[in-house]
């Protein structure tokens, strides 16, 4: 009898503690997500300008390649 009095008092209250962690543990998971797609946003936007530098490089090599025509 008293092992039943003592489980309805702690079983709601261990209860509660799992709410509490399993909120705890989704929010933690929402802001990781968060910082990995700024990473991987970071990382395409540098790719994308490193690209863009590569373009004009090949460009401007290219530019100074070609024979003078203008003569």
């Amino acid at each position: 009898m008293k092992i039943q009095q003592n489980e309805e008092k702690v079983v709601p209250s261990i209860e509660k503690e799992i709410k509490t962690k399993e909120h705890t543990i989704k929010t933690i998971s929402g802001i990781f997500g968060s910082i990995q797609e700024s990473t991987r946003s970071e990382t395409f936007t540098q790719q994308r300008q490193q690209l863009r530098k590569m373009r004009i490089t090949n460009m401007n090599r290219l530019n100074n390649q070609r024979p003078n025509i203008s003569r």
